[in-house]
């Protein structure tokens, strides 16, 4: 899997190489401007507050169809969703204000730390484990108690690893059965870890939520099998059950179609 367990915290891998690029991007910019000009830090600060605002940015605009009926959904970045361009875009954007502003000078450490980061993180990026996993081979209980096989879909599955006690599990519900109900041609599978069926069937009839997709994994295999760390996880499926990408922690709406997108390319 691509997350992190440090304690009780889960995090996504890729999002901890990102906090360690802008750290590693501050750092660089201190060192290089010890004996240069003043201000270089300031600078930095605000050329990595451009690049997450412009990556955000850019992530809703192209998703703003997802965003409409819930603008500040926008807001809730730790659910995922960053289009890395356009962070490069409005970075470049500070950066030209810098030299507008008649500070030149300060260009020098800025580029030379972006330039060092950006080599730094790919490298850390390119090493990351990413297991090649393909959907397991398994048999999960449907909430009346019969037995259904997982793999051998032939089509995108969206596998998500969730239980009632979760409270980010119970947020995301609603959007993930809503998203189920608009893709037809997506085998949405919400697979509950260890709970019973009247569990879930209170938490479903309390919440107003459909039936589809349920399944019980009353010993939380899938858990192990697939290395999660943490609930819920999203695990999404190309046609030939291939792992296209994992999330773990609440996603939105958008970031999940995204992933879903991705796995329909050919």
């Amino acid at each position: 899997m691509n997350a992190v367990a440090l304690g009780p915290f889960v995090f996504e891998a890729g999002r901890l190489a990102a906090i360690g690029a802008i750290l590693l991007f501050t750092l660089l910019v201190g060192l290089l401007a010890k004996r240069g000009p003043t201000g270089a830090d300031a600078w930095a600060m605000w050329a990595v507050l451009g690049w997450i605002i412009g990556a955000r940015a850019g992530f809703v605009i192209t998703h703003w169809g997802d965003f409409a009926r819930d603008p500040l959904d926008a807001l809730a970045v730790w659910q995922g969703g960053f289009t890395p361009r356009a962070g490069w875009v409005a970075g470049g954007a500070v950066l030209l204000l810098a030299a507008l502003r008649g500070r030149q000078a300060v260009l020098r450490p800025l580029l030379m730390a972006a330039a060092i980061t950006g080599v730094a993180h790919q490298a850390a990026v390119s090493i990351l484990p990413r297991p090649a996993m393909t959907i397991p081979m398994i048999e999960l209980l449907a909430l009346d108690g019969t037995s259904m096989q997982l793999a051998g879909r032939d089509r995108v599955v969206v596998l998500n690893l969730w239980a009632t006690w979760c409270p980010p599990c119970r947020r995301e519900m609603p959007m993930m059965t809503d998203l189920a109900a608009q893709m037809p041609g997506v085998d949405f599978i919400f697979a509950n870890q260890g709970e019973r069926s009247d569990q879930i069937f209170a938490f479903l009839a309390a919440e107003n939520l459909p039936l589809d997709g349920m399944l019980r994994d009353p010993s939380s295999h899938l858990m192990a099998r697939l290395r999660a760390v943490g609930m819920p996880t999203t695990l999404v499926f190309d046609a030939d059950g291939t792992l296209v990408r994992a999330h773990t922690g609440e996603i939105s709406r958008a970031a999940l179609r995204a992933l879903i997108e991705t796995a329909r390319e050919p």
